[in-house]
């Protein structure tokens, strides 16, 4: 199986690169904030603190449902934050040959972006306070910028996926 993980910051465009991923390489695309719990949506709406003990359950669950997407799919990109390292960690190790890949884009693009999103209103501020909270990846990962749009995002996937 072939498994990239696209992370970063709120409004880099993992998803978007995702589905990129998936138009011109056969990927199938999971989002992993579809494993998101109910408590976790309630602090975001609120935007009180994700506590650890939340991301805990939440990675227990992105893990159980990278297991079931093994048995389905031989390509798959999942699209999550990972705003900690030890959760890069923890599905490296339950997934060793995970390749992670760091979408990134200027904060005056993802700003924009993150006030535009449909899927979940995510607060600006409270995004703000998630990037402080990113912590600084030292896993091995390649950089995909998704600044200026589809071709720049296919032109370096391509040299990743294929």
């Amino acid at each position: 199986m072939q498994l990239f993980v696209f992370f970063g910051l709120p409004g880099a465009g993992k998803t978007y690169a995702g589905k990129i991923a998936e138009k011109y390489f056969g990927y199938h695309l999971y989002d992993g904030d579809q494993d998101l719990t109910p408590e976790m949506l309630m602090a975001i709406k609120n935007k009180a603190v994700i506590t650890d003990d939340m991301r805990d359950v939440f990675f227990k669950n992105l893990i159980q449902s990278v297991i079931l997407l093994e048995e389905n799919y031989k390509k798959v990109i999942v699209a999550q934050t990972f705003i900690k390292e030890k959760y890069r960690e923890q599905f490296l190790y339950e997934f060793p040959y995970a390749k992670f890949v760091l979408i990134e884009a200027d904060e005056h693009i993802r700003e924009p972006r993150i006030k535009e999103r449909k899927e979940y209103d995510l607060d600006i501020d409270y995004a703000r306070k998630m990037t402080d909270l990113f912590g600084t990846p030292a896993i091995a990962h390649e950089t995909v910028y998704n600044n200026a749009g589809e071709e720049e995002v296919k032109e370096q996937l391509q040299k990743l996926l294929v």
